[in-house]
């Protein structure tokens, strides 16, 4: 069994928490999302956990900074909220959420998602992984921060950790990789969101497609920083 821990424990101490997942700052001026360390632990109220999932589904195939240019637009026309996603148009959605790419098949999402959503559905995964566009990464994002459920989520960018690691191969399944990282963790849900945020901020500050390993708190740790420094 591979332990993560000693991962986890390196990550955090040396960014901190990442207060995961960020909402919209309603007094910022411009409104952008903020990221603040007691979101991980805070009671979410229904409007909270529709704005996660909506930007669950809008980040899928982009960078966040596209979904939260989309997710303040759902705000500013007063159209963040799933009675009235359910209500709208797929066209009329698709127009306020181009900033986040493939918005025609995201604006069916929300409005499927929208009049699920309504109906208050368990924090089941098969049951939110049977609705039309989502996949285990958006659900599991959806399960983990807002119904705090114990499910570690896997994406791109925990692939491409633990494979420079040397603890997987890059070809791994999501479900494998998942399992593999569940049982090397305690099962914490506040270390699984820090975990998955932290990994997400390793990826975009060091370990990118063409990787910058200087500075990496992984790096002495990581045989594939000496080819990539090579």
């Amino acid at each position: 069994m591979v332990d993560f821990k000693p991962i986890y424990t390196r990550l955090i101490d040396h960014y901190g928490p990442q207060g995961w997942w960020p909402l919209i700052d309603r007094s910022s001026e411009p409104l952008r999302c903020s990221y603040l360390p007691e979101y991980s632990t805070m009671h979410l109220n229904s409007a909270q956990r529709f704005e996660i999932c909506v930007g669950a589904i809008l980040t899928q195939n982009t960078n966040w900074s596209n979904a939260e240019k989309a997710l303040v637009n759902l705000l500013e026309a007063q159209v963040l909220d799933s009675q009235a996603l359910s209500e709208m148009s797929v066209e009329a959605i698709a127009r306020l959420i181009q900033p986040s790419g493939y918005y025609n098949q995201k604006a069916r999402k929300l409005k499927i998602f929208s009049q699920f959503f309504l109906k208050n559905p368990p924090a089941d995964r098969e049951l939110f992984l049977s609705l039309w566009g989502l996949g285990p990464e958006t659900v599991d994002d959806m399960l983990l921060y807002t119904y705090n459920q114990p499910i570690f989520v896997v994406d791109l960018y925990t692939k491409r950790l633990f494979s420079r690691l040397g603890f997987v191969s890059e070809s791994i399944s999501y479900h494998d990789l998942q399992s593999l990282i569940t049982k090397g963790l305690p099962k914490d849900i506040l270390i699984y969101k820090e975990f998955h945020a932290l990994i997400v901020k390793n990826a975009k500050v060091h370990c990118s497609k063409k990787p910058s390993c200087m500075g990496c708190p992984l790096e002495s740790l990581c045989p594939a920083s000496k080819g990539f420094d090579a």
